[in-house]
């Protein structure tokens, strides 16, 4: 094996730690996918120092796993994209050090992908639809690809090339923050506490008021999204769990049907992501866009997309490289 990259990443959720070990050599191949838990109290800190460190040192401890079985001068880069803090159009923050993990690894580390896409006229985010493209695209043929991590994304493809790709909305974060806060664990197992609620119409209208001046193409930082939560937090405390499950899940259901039919309703839609993991949700998702709806694990598991999106940047070398 040569020409292997390893991805990395930790999204907006922050609930683990995902990577994988692929080459792009003669199409794409995947051999070795792990995912390893953060420390107690990292997906809710607001400590930066111990975020860096905790993102770099478990980045360390997952590519040493991955690698553990190759010739180390198989490995061509690590895709390294940290933990990010803050997000604007302007100006990206991640936590981590990628000159740590070089030289922990003794391989060279690409890095900085959101600045790098900022620098050259991009958003910062989302940055895997390029992936999408390579992995996904097909001549004479439209489709929308759905990833919903902590935030919800989407890329609009006709043929072989990126017709749109913007943030969409809330992915699971909003529903990981209701359960933190009514202290049922870290997240609603398939779904099956919002399936028992019900939809809050009222709620669900000012919700959707709320973020209606979000426009696309964007990058969401995750602060819009638990600033609402926070809005609203104290109205919780006299409802059930399940009831505002329910209405979150209906929020991320209606901003992913608004940019289907701004995608022009395609007839296909493939979705990957933490969020496909949730059958309540899912169930929604079927009953409100009329297409033919899949997952992209006949490919890869959801799990690893991102992880693998951007080992695939780190091959086209759209980052900061690191040695």
């Amino acid at each position: 094996m040569k020409n292997l990259y390893v991805g990395l990443m930790s999204g907006t959720s922050r609930d683990s730690l995902d990577g994988c070990l692929v080459s792009f050599d003669n199409g794409f191949k995947i051999f070795a996918s792990e995912t390893i838990d953060f420390s107690e109290g990292y997906q809710t800190s607001q400590d930066k120092a111990f975020i860096g460190e905790e993102i770099t040192s478990k980045s360390i401890e997952l590519v040493k796993k991955l690698i553990r079985n190759i010739d180390i001068q198989d490995v061509v880069a690590i895709a390294f994209p940290g933990q990010t803090i803050l997000h604007n159009d302007d100006f990206s923050l991640q936590a981590g050090s990628p000159e740590i993990i070089a030289k922990a690894t003794r391989i060279p580390v690409y890095s900085d992908f959101r600045n790098f896409d900022i620098a050259r006229g991009g958003k910062g985010a989302p940055l895997i639809p390029i992936f999408h493209k390579y992995l996904l695209s097909e001549a004479e043929t439209e489709k929308l690809v759905i990833n919903i991590g902590g935030i919800c994304n989407g890329t609009y493809l006709k043929d072989a090339n990126i017709e749109h790709a913007s943030d969409i909305g809330p992915g699971n974060c909003l529903l990981d923050a209701t359960i933190r806060n009514f202290k049922l664990g870290t997240f609603d197992n398939e779904g099956l506490l919002a399936s028992k609620g019900c939809i809050d119409d009222n709620l669900l209208e000012k919700l959707l008021s709320e973020i209606d001046f979000l426009s696309y193409p964007r990058a969401d930082d995750i602060s819009i999204y638990m600033n609402l939560f926070d809005k609203y937090k104290k109205s919780f405390e006299e409802r059930d769990p399940e009831d505002i499950l329910s209405t979150f899940a209906e929020l991320t259901v209606k901003k992913i049907e608004e940019y289907f039919y701004f995608c022009n309703a395609p007839a296909k839609v493939i979705f990957h992501g933490g969020g496909t993991e949730n059958k309540y949700l899912m169930k929604r998702i079927k009953e409100t866009i009329k297409a033919e709806i899949n997952t992209i694990d006949s490919l890869i598991s959801s799990k690893y997309v991102e992880s693998a999106a951007f080992a695939y940047l780190a091959f086209e070398e759209r980052a900061v490289l690191f040695k």
